[in-house]
């Protein structure tokens, strides 16, 4: 069945969407299991991401310089190079392809405007739930305010055929890597000067830049290699409810209000008009040949990890510092550049990865997977709370090494597992999927109970 006449009823990225016109719930049969399965791998590596920001109180993860075959060098490497970015850019494709399966009636001279109003009270209950997620759940990190400024962008590419999507996909990429490779350039330059004139002095009378260069290069070791005492000022900071606010808001603000929240809108929305384009073609849902997914795989990787590799050789050269003269300008500036395509190649690397194991029945029938990917809204705030209550409220926030989090984060998977697969045995939706689903529809929640049916298999 090809993908736009799939019947309606998913959110790729925060549960079930419903038909624009029935407001009735989809029933298990009319769900694309590939989705799911998709949405439930990049719930759970997107965690892997969030876990450092949420329990650590450094820039980086990593205390013992210089580099060497370390759990915590090691850690951070792989994560560099195989999640960071590309669990979140999988997850926004799917956003992507949400869009489309929730607008598919609005396209062309059928389209109905009702499909817009729900899709536009949609986006704006996602912001909504994005300012709940730093103020109520203390995670500032969130990425839900990002979608809904993001996903009201996307109607103007609703009716748009893959080969425009992909084009403005492309062009949206070049003009993030040329501002980053600019930026980061004039960065380096500064540092570096600072770090010489650190090293070297001068007699001479400091200009206002050479101060400034100083001033950025001692910021920048001090990020690398905080003191003990800004170590534990930052604990302080997040684990007493007055400052833990004002460091969420502060955090949430900068990243969502400042220049720098409009540059993460546009970044979202070159890889959401990607999904939109994988799913009109069918790469998504799972009904493209065998070799599409092995050769995403094959580029996919092939060039992504190469390219994800070349941070992870400057900051072993260079201990993570720009202002390092082991490294020229050149290098920092050209791993900048490569940033967004190359985590958009291991993107699509590790959805032709998972389809591929899917099918050829690795996964078994993936309950689980699938379950997480029926309630990744709920998911995501549970992870929040979760996130909260260990760090800030135990106090552990600053305590754990990059690997002793990842093992937080898997307890975390295991535990929002079960609630899913336990809530999933009751009820059509997850109940953040149903707060979200009901502001779109401008209906009061209606806590559905699934029809009696045999137990599912076991299964990943």
């Amino acid at each position: 069945m090809p993908p736009d006449s799939h019947p309606a009823g998913f959110t790729v990225a925060f549960g079930a969407v419903q038909s624009p016109i029935s407001p009735s719930p989809t029933n298990a049969a009319e769900r694309i299991h590939t989705l799911d399965v998709l949405r439930g791998v990049a719930i759970c590596g997107i965690l892997l991401m969030n876990i450092w920001t949420m329990g650590g109180v450094a820039e980086h993860p990593l205390k013992a310089f210089p580099a060497g075959w370390t759990s915590e060098w090691i850690s951070w490497a792989v994560q560099t190079i195989l999640a960071q970015g590309s669990m979140r850019g999988l997850f926004t494709l799917l956003f992507g392809a949400g869009m489309v399966l929730m607008l598919r009636r609005a396209e062309g001279a059928d389209g109905k405007a009702t499909s817009l109003d729900i899709w536009a009270r949609r986006c704006l209950a996602l912001m909504a739930f994005g300012t709940a997620q730093w103020a109520l759940f203390l995670w500032p990190g969130e990425i839900l305010w990002n979608y809904g400024v993001t996903g009201l962008f996307l109607l103007a590419f609703r009716t748009a055929r893959p080969r425009t999507l992909l084009i403005a996909a492309g062009l949206l990429i070049a003009a993030l890597s040329a501002n980053n490779a600019y930026w980061t350039h004039e960065e380096v330059v500064q540092l570096q000067q600072g770090s010489a004139l650190l090293a070297h002095g001068t007699a001479a009378r400091l200009s206002d830049d050479q101060t400034a260069a100083i001033r950025a290069e001692r910021q920048a070791r001090g990020n690398i290699h905080p003191t003990v005492e800004t170590h534990r000022a930052e604990i302080a900071r997040r684990t007493h409810w007055s400052s833990l606010i004002r460091w969420s808001g502060r955090y949430w603000a900068t990243e969502n209000l400042s220049v720098t929240g409009w540059l993460d809108v546009v970044e979202s929305l070159s890889f959401m008009l990607v999904g939109m384009a994988l799913f009109r073609l069918g790469v998504l849902t799972g009904e493209a040949p065998d070799a599409t997914y092995r050769r995403l795989m094959l580029w996919g990787y092939g060039l992504g990890l190469a390219w994800r590799a070349l941070p992870v050789v400057l900051g072993i050269r260079s201990g993570l510092d720009m202002g390092s003269p082991l490294v020229a300008p050149f290098w920092w500036t050209l791993d900048e550049a490569a940033f967004e395509p190359a985590r958009l190649l291991i993107t699509l690397g590790h959805a032709g990865l998972i389809v591929t194991l899917l099918r050829a029945g690795w996964l078994g029938r993936a309950v689980t997977l699938r379950a997480l990917g029926r309630m990744t809204l709920t998911v995501y705030c549970l992870q929040s709370i979760l996130g909260s209550t260990l760090f800030y409220g135990f106090g552990l926030v600053g305590s754990l090494t990059l690997l002793e989090l990842w093992l937080i984060a898997a307890s975390i998977w295991a535990i929002t597992a079960l609630v899913c697969r336990g809530w999933l045995a009751h009820f059509e939706m997850g109940p953040g999927e149903q707060l979200l689903r009901a502001i779109a529809y401008g209906t009061l929640p209606a806590w559905r109970r699934r029809d009696p049916a045999p137990a599912q298999p076991a299964g990943l």
